[in-house]
């Protein structure tokens, strides 16, 4: 007869089992991004290559029977383990930052460059296997509920995997990944896998808890704060992995999520992109009185106006790590009293607030493989709009073709152009060659635009209707 302990262990395993296969999926999902972004393309692979093992995991799981195997009989308790023991040892490799950092260096160094491959190879070698595995767990638990009535039995094991895999999602993101970090996180579930081995297994001292606890050992060492320190990663939360240095020729240099996102030094020298920003929306209005107000989305490093000691700025990004970093690490000084920082999503904040400023500066997009899908809309940027003052400028940099040679360029160009009427364009690194074909020649773009609340947008010059002699300046004298 089952005692009562036996029981409540029987759900815990679920429970764990439930927990650590929705945690994989997420910090499978944040583990990524650094390489192949966030979008809901990459997402959705991930979310694939989970769902479908998992059913394929349930499906296999309800048919097995104990029976031998090479000379060994493989009961359903040793099944359970040697799923675990398989999973773990996968998992290692797959989720621990130096192996996911080699593995996607790897990859393009192999010809493989497409974002989506890249996904799906890493999905089907580091998830689709462990996954499987554990998703067997479950069916194979209930046969230790065998004598139970069915209906009765399904219900409380769906319940307790479900409240499992509740708290994958809502524990592992919302807390461990935002107060021990990812890596950290990624431990935990080592230990989880450690503590189900010692659950099922009859002895304590066997070579299965022997051997899950030398993985779980590893795991801690490969993502331990020793790791992240060797590739000064400053903070790995849901987010982003920060890194920050110095540099030998000392400039101070920010990467978030693998771009260089910032620089800046004792001389006060930031990315061409920033100084060119700031020539053109901060330089003419450094000392005005009254102060104006200016909006940064995209934080970085707040190296934006940093010597601006007049203005009012107000810097949004959904990292609230960001600060600390930047002021430690970056500025190594704080941002000012006449700055403020906003850790949220750049929509979220614009739907909160009915203020208009003087200055937008949008450096939200990172380049590469970061690219925020909901930042890149018509709807977005009608957003922003909405909070110009009259006479306002906004300011966007954004990493895209120089010369419009690929799709995603031409249709951000056309997502801005028809928001902004007349806005003006200009390349900041001079990375032109109007000779390549390459679709990955990109560069640093400026968007400059002037809001005005009553607009003309004027009209086409034809040659049955040309008012060019009315419209044009009458003094070209500036």
């Amino acid at each position: 007869m089952r005692t009562l302990h036996q029981t409540l262990m029987l759900f815990a395993i679920i429970i764990i089992e439930g927990y650590i296969v929705l945690s994989t999926e997420l910090l499978a999902i944040r583990q990524t991004i650094p390489y192949v972004g966030s979008g809901t393309d990459t997402v959705s692979i991930i979310i694939a290559a989970v769902l479908m093992p998992l059913a394929f995991g349930y499906q296999y799981g309800g048919r097995f029977k104990p029976r031998m195997f090479f000379g060994h009989y493989i009961t359903i308790r040793a099944k359970l383990i040697l799923n675990i023991l398989i999973s773990a040892t996968i998992l290692l490799i797959g989720m621990s930052h130096h192996f996911v950092l080699w593995f996607f260096t790897l990859l393009p160094s192999l010809g493989i460059d497409d974002r989506l491959l890249q996904t799906s190879i890493y999905s089907i070698l580091f998830l689709v296997i462990p996954v499987y595995l554990l998703g067997q767990t479950v069916p194979l638990v209930s046969n230790f509920f065998s004598k139970e009535k069915l209906s009765k039995i399904t219900g409380k094991i769906l319940f307790f995997s479900t409240v499992g895999s509740f708290l994958g999602a809502i524990l592992s993101t919302l807390v461990l990944m935002a107060v021990i970090g990812v890596h950290h996180t990624v431990s935990l579930n080592f230990v989880l896998l450690a503590v189900l081995v010692l659950m099922l297994s009859k002895k304590r001292f066997s070579k299965s808890v022997l051997y899950i606890f030398v993985v779980a050992l590893l795991a801690l060492l490969f993502n331990s704060d020793g790791v992240m320190n060797y590739y000064h990663i400053k903070k790995n939360n849901q987010y982003a992995t920060i890194v920050a240095g110095t540099l030998k020729n000392g400039n101070r240099e920010l990467y978030i999520n693998g771009n260089n996102s910032s620089r800046y030094n004792d001389a006060g020298k930031k990315h061409d992109y920033i100084e060119f920003a700031e020539r053109l929306a901060i330089s003419p209005i450094m000392n005005s009185i009254p102060a104006k107000d200016i909006l940064v989305i995209g934080a970085g490093g707040f190296t934006f106006g940093h010597q601006d000691k007049t203005n009012s700025y107000t810097y949004v990004d959904i990292d609230k790590d960001l600060l600390e970093v930047a002021e430690r690490y970056i500025l190594q000084e704080p941002i000012g009293d006449n700055k403020i920082f906003v850790p949220k999503p750049a929509r979220a904040f614009l739907n909160s607030t009915t203020q208009k400023y003087d200055v937008i500066y949008l450096d939200a997009y990172l380049g590469g493989a970061s690219i925020p899908e909901m930042l890149v809309t018509q709807e977005f940027f009608k957003q922003v709009k909405s909070h110009l003052k009259d006479g306002a400028i906004l300011i966007s940099n954004m990493i895209l073709s120089p010369h419009f040679n690929n799709q995603f360029t031409r249709n951000i160009d056309n997502t801005l152009r028809s928001v902004f009427p007349h806005v003006s364009r200009q390349v900041i690194n001079e990375n032109y060659n109007m000779w390549s074909d390459s679709e990955r020649l990109m560069a640093n773009v400026a968007y400059i635009y002037r809001h005005e609340e009553s607009y003309d947008k004027g009209s086409v010059y034809t040659d049955n209707k040309n008012t060019v002699f009315y419209d044009k300046p009458k003094s070209m004298k500036p």
